[in-house]
């Protein structure tokens, strides 16, 4: 069973970690902390072969929307969706369970002091859900 764990912020969040415009609101302890335990939980899905991928995303600044209009691609930089929060990163696991799936989304919540989302990803063209 595949899920995607997705991490949600606003733009504080990638300041928080220094990865935005401003300087890293957090210790360079605490940013080197959060990184180890990033790169630990990500070994950890690898050494258990329940790792698919997982990505942070650059700040919302860097984000273009693509749409088709007269059929025609245009891109911009806006508007963007409505939203307070963005997503700020993902891992994609594929586990034996949910249950395995929402201890592995409860660990990733922990590390990122976050709530997360947990989605399953459909196969199949959805036909299992």
């Amino acid at each position: 069973m595949k899920y995607m764990i997705m991490t949600f912020g606003d733009a504080s969040a990638w300041d928080t970690l220094g990865l935005g415009a401003k300087e890293a609101t957090w210790s360079p302890e605490e940013v080197a902390e959060h990184f180890r335990a990033m790169s630990e939980f990500y070994a950890d899905l690898a050494a258990s072969d329940e790792m698919v991928t997982g990505f942070g995303l650059a700040d919302p600044s860097h984000t273009m929307t693509v749409e088709i209009r007269d059929g025609r691609p245009v891109a911009s930089d806006g508007p963007h969706a409505e939203a307070k929060e963005v997503l700020a990163g993902f891992g994609i696991i594929d586990v034996a369970s949910h249950d395995r799936a929402v201890e592995l989304a409860a660990r990733f919540a922990a590390i990122v002091q976050s709530r997360v989302e947990l989605r399953p990803i459909m196969d199949d063209a959805g036909r299992e859900m």
